[in-house]
């Protein structure tokens, strides 16, 4: 994913748009830090939760709670969206089956954007 921000980062909450390029790691779903909302702009993604899946395509609207739990899968790509975040107001990570893992403890610690330990 590549991202760029809309407005100065701040602690309020931010704007991004993002440019969606490939499916999320398909080794667990995750969450995030704060609550959240997509605007899709272009393309279309599968958005997988644990209550069902969902197709997300230009002109759709996707509010989320911090602790709401997913993993996109890109169907027509790139996709371009804006994402709007609130504060900060936990810490987030990835749902491996033996239960929450921090998303440090996850990732490459070296390099936050590679494959790491995983679940594992």
């Amino acid at each position: 994913m590549n991202r760029w921000w809309i407005i100065p980062r701040n602690r309020w909450f931010n704007i991004y748009l993002h440019e969606i390029v490939r499916d999320d790691d398909d080794r667990a779903m995750h969450d995030h830090p704060w609550a959240n909302c997509s605007i899709i702009l272009r393309g279309s993604y599968l958005e997988m939760t644990p209550k069902g899946e969902y197709v997300r395509k230009r002109g759709s609207i996707v509010f989320r709670r911090a602790i709401a739990i997913h993993r996109l899968v890109v169907l027509e790509g790139p996709v371009w969206s804006l994402f709007i975040t609130g504060p900060v107001i936990r810490e987030w990570g990835f749902w491996c089956p033996q239960g929450w893992r921090h998303w440090k403890l996850f990732v490459d610690e070296r390099d936050s954007g590679q494959v790491g330990r995983g679940c594992d």
